[in-house]
């Protein structure tokens, strides 16, 4: 049950994640597609924490399903009375699919506001199309993404969008 929550909290990442592309086809789009498909999940180590009801898994986690793969330092599921309430994965983090990549170094799925944080220095890429901050948040309710630069050097979100991409190059 964590581990299917865990994955849809990502899936739900990648496939809001689509509103920020400037192509016809939105980048992770596809990934709810996959949902009944098998999850697989590894890492050099998973400890369940009974008392703070917390499974983690440490060292060059992937959690796979279908076609979207997430890579992590470290992933870490809350659950208080078998309710999967909160995802976290750190260091590192990469969610990929067949033609996108999202990366940052933290990215928290709040399960009951049903938001998405991915913090750090924030890179969506879809082929050709690159787009840079130091947050992306995702509201699922409103089906909005919104990915602002606090904190950066220039305080602006930078992209660079490939005419070429839309066209399917």
């Amino acid at each position: 049950m964590i581990r299917s929550a865990l994955l849809a909290g990502f899936l739900a990442l990648a496939a809001s994640g689509g509103a920020l592309a400037a192509e016809g086809k939105a980048p992770f789009s596809g990934l709810g597609d996959d949902s009944d498909k098998p999850i697989h999940v590894s890492g050099e180590t998973q400890q369940a924490d009974f008392n703070a009801e917390t499974i983690t898994y440490e060292g060059a986690v992937r959690v796979e399903q279908g076609e979207m793969v997430l890579r992590a330092d470290k992933v870490v599921a809350e659950a208080p009375k078998a309710k999967l309430v909160r995802v976290t994965a750190s260091g590192d983090v990469v969610i990929t699919s067949r033609d996108a990549t999202a990366t940052a170094p933290l990215a928290v799925y709040d399960i009951t506001a049903r938001t998405i944080r991915l913090t750090g220095t924030v890179v969506l890429t879809q082929g050709g199309n690159t787009l840079r901050g130091t947050e992306l948040f995702v509201d699922l309710k409103a089906g909005t993404a919104t990915l602002s630069a606090k904190g950066s050097a220039s305080g602006r979100v930078d992209g660079v969008l490939d005419p070429g991409t839309a066209k399917g190059q």
